[in-house]
C-alpha cells in the first residue's frame, strides 16, 4: 500500500528475518540507528525502514510471524527508489512449490 510519506506493507516475518533478507540485497549498506528502524544507505538513495511485530496469525497448526513495515524513501530518483525496491523484494522472496 502506498501512502503520501511511504510505503506500508504486512510481511509473514520476524524482524529478524527481515533484517537478513534486506542485508542480502544491500550487502555492507544497512544500519540500525535506533530499535526498530533500519536504514539502507545506497548509492542514489536512502531508505528508512521502521518495524513492528504484530500478533502471529494461526492457521491450524501453523504459525505465521506478522511484521508492520514502514518504508520511506530520503532523496534519491523515481528510478533509484524502484531499483531498489526490487532487489529488496527479490531478496526477500521465499521459495515455494
Amino acid at each position: 500500500m502506498c501512502a503520501p510519506d511511504g510505503i506500508v506493507r504486512e510481511i509473514g516475518a520476524t524482524a529478524a528475518e527481515f533484517e537478513r533478507g534486506l542485508r542480502l540485497a544491500v550487502t555492507g549498506a544497512v544500519s540500525c540507528p535506533q530499535p526498530g528502524v533500519l536504514r539502507v544507505d545506497d548509492p542514489g538513495t536512502v531508505l528508512e525502514v521502521e518495524l513492528t511485530e504484530q500478533p502471529e496469525r494461526r492457521l491450524g497448526q501453523f504459525r505465521i510471524p506478522v511484521l508492520h513495515a514502514h518504508l520511506r524513501f530520503i532523496g534519491g530518483t523515481r528510478e533509484a527508489r524502484q531499483t531498489l525496491l526490487a532487489r529488496i523484494d527479490l531478496a526477500m522472496q521465499r521459495g515455494g512449490g
